[in-house]
């Protein structure tokens, strides 16, 4: 039902001049588009819930002049889904309209909502719908039933568009309204990198064998392909793939015989597909031509980074090229910009962690250091961090290398040592820049550590990284850097030490029994809680069976485990003393830190994680 339609309804009904019900309509509309926007979900009960719809633009034919084309701005309009009794109510009808009623009304008044998160489609039914045409219109096939198409859409009055479907599949057509991300469930079950690229390759090898034919000649065959539209396809396909399968990293790794494709999910590596080793130079001269790189060094390291628009989101893509003894090696890190910047609670900070880490950012000046091993999410902390400290009022400035995320609102600076732009010259610069908040990308040597101690010194809000293993590890590691402990307690704040471990998915979690062994130790750890910490009263643990939405691993994203170390005064004791980690890390346990292997088995037993993640993240 769209806005003209409920309109004359309301007018049948009320007998209300139709311009004052179009400006009450807008105006609600404008109400609920501004509670939805903020993230809100808005139910009206007897008259129904409403739902965002994500318009893509379109490129369409101008209607003055059919020979040209206008583009349609992406925009986010708000849908009413109505609810039965209000439905029976503008109809006339009697208060409750049976579910095989309301299905029987016609689509102008009733668009039923589809759940598609748990949807597999069979092929037969997928290849009805052409996936570019699907794409296209944002309209997947889901079943025929009774010489009909069950067709979910985002947007179903498109008439465009299902007028288009109904010609192109001869079949009449049942709509239904679904969410974008169940409309990408079932537009990745098209077909896999692996079908997709084998085309591409295979038409590869016919064009080089048909080009040999004519020249003659392999090498001029060869240098063709180079610079021809395949590579570029192969590419298109790869990124677009790893972007739609959540991937953190591609990996391009050329051997003797091959060139394997592999993907970073969750943290683990995954081999996607092999491609023949001939083609290899023209993938990496295409990576490398988007990436602005020099395409005839490959005797060196190159870095560099470009962005593309996948599926109306734009993604950056950071390179870097390595040479190996079998060609250059590419990894190509992804930034996917339109998932924001997580909050401290959405990385998984809870109890008195979060309570130690909200308490400490907001001191007027000194030192946070969160640590661990590289991609573990240091970053994605200190942007965390620094989200909550943004303010018009407040001058933040960054310095990375590289810099991840991109924000309007901050100034940051990337560090390019080649011109001798380091982290402590860097640092220099921007203390003159009368800032209020500077983030350091990472501590690596004795002089960005001096610079960073003494800007917290000096009245200023530092964040920065610092490889260590645990979170007291950072004292000694700053010690070895000779910075002296009297500097270190007026300085530093807190430290923060994390992990990521794979969470569970959802769709296909069930309970398990831990053997006597691994129970054992998760009673050990939960005995030494500290009282502050509420332990939990059913130790349950849990897994994922394997499905289809998380490709059989059990596991669907990640979550951050931490321990959260502050300086206390009976710990700065100890700090002016050269006192070691451990006992820095038992005397703050003492205290009431909740280590990282505590905070992870309290996720596990909420169905979070597996124990088994915990054990492979915390071991040491």
């Amino acid at each position: 039902m769209n806005s003209s339609e409920l309109a004359q309804l309301i007018k049948h009904k009320t007998g209300l001049p139709t311009e004052k019900i179009k400006l009450a309509i807008n105006n609600f509309q404008e109400i609920i588009a501004s509670e939805l926007n903020a993230g809100h979900e808005v139910q009206i009960p007897g008259f129904g819930n409403f739902v965002l719809v994500n318009y893509p633009s379109r490129v369409l034919p101008d209607p003055s002049d059919r020979t040209k084309t206008v583009v349609t701005p992406a925009q986010n309009i708000p849908r009413l889904r109505p609810h039965q009794e209000f439905t029976s109510i503008v109809r006339g009808e009697k208060p409750f309209i049976p579910q095989k009623t309301v299905e029987s009304l016609p689509a102008s008044v009733y668009i039923p909502y589809i759940d598609l998160s748990k949807t597999t489609v069979p092929k037969k039914t997928l290849t009805l719908i052409p996936e570019h045409i699907a794409r296209h219109y944002q309209a997947v096939p889901i079943e025929e039933k009774d010489g009909k198409l069950i067709v979910a859409m985002i947007d179903p009055e498109d008439r465009e568009a299902t007028e288009f479907i109904k010609k192109r599949t001869d079949k009449q057509l049942v709509l239904n309204i679904c969410t974008q991300a169940d409309l990408n469930h079932v537009l990745d079950q098209y077909s896999g990198v692996s079908g997709e690229l084998k085309k591409i390759v295979e038409s590869v090898e016919e064009e080089e064998v048909l080009k040999t034919k004519k020249n003659e000649t392999k090498t001029v065959a060869h240098n063709d392909i180079i610079e021809t539209a395949p590579a570029a396809k192969i590419i298109q396909s790869v990124v677009k793939r790893a972007v739609r399968e959540g991937a953190s990293d591609i990996h391009i790794e050329p051997t003797e015989t091959e060139l394997i494709v592999r993907f970073r999910i969750d943290g683990v590596l995954k081999k996607i597909i092999t491609l023949p080793a001939e083609i290899s130079p023209a993938i990496v001269s295409r990576i490398k031509i988007l990436s602005g790189l020099k395409i005839d060094e490959t005797r060196l390291p190159q870095d560099g980074r470009f962005q593309t628009d996948i599926d109306g989101t734009e993604i950056d893509f950071r390179i870097s090229t390595f040479p190996t003894v079998n060609g250059e090696k590419v990894v190509a890190r992804i930034l996917d910009k339109s998932s924001g910047i997580l909050t401290l609670e959405q990385l998984g900070f809870h109890g008195s962690s979060f309570e130690k880490i909200e308490s400490n950012i907001h001191k007027a000046h000194g030192m946070i250091l969160v640590t661990g091993p590289t991609g573990s999410g240091k970053t994605t902390t200190l942007y965390a961090v620094l989200q909550k400290l943004m303010s018009v009022t407040t001058n933040i400035v960054t310095l990375e290398d590289p810099v991840e995320y991109r924000i309007p609102s901050i100034n940051q600076g990337q560090v390019r040592a080649e011109i001798g732009f380091s982290f402590a010259n860097g640092l220099r610069a921007i203390l003159r820049q009368d800032p209020d908040v500077i983030m350091i990308g990472e501590i690596r040597d004795y002089e960005t550590a001096d610079m960073a101690v003494h800007s917290a010194l000096t009245g200023h809000i530092v964040l920065a990284t610092l490889h260590t293993n645990d979170a007291a590890g950072a004292i000694p590691r700053l010690i070895d850097m000779k910075i002296e402990p009297f500097l270190i307690n007026s300085s530093v704040n807190a430290v923060v030490a994390q992990r990521l471990c794979r969470k569970i998915c959802e769709n296909c979690r069930e309970a398990v029994e831990l053997d006597a062994a691994n129970l054992e130790e998760v009673k050990k750890e939960l005995d030494s809680l500290p009282a502050s910490e509420p332990k939990p009263e059913k130790i349950q643990f849990f897994k994922g069976k394997g499905c289809q939405t998380c490709n059989d691993t059990g596991y669907k994203g990640r979550v951050g485990i931490f321990e959260v170390f502050e300086l206390t005064n009976d710990l700065k004791e100890i700090v002016a003393k050269r006192a070691s980690g451990t006992e820095l890390n038992d005397q703050a346990i003492k205290n009431g830190m909740v280590t990282m292997r505590q905070d992870g088995i309290l996720k596990s037993i909420n169905g979070i994680t597996t124990i088994e993640e915990i054990w492979r993240v915390t071991k040491e």
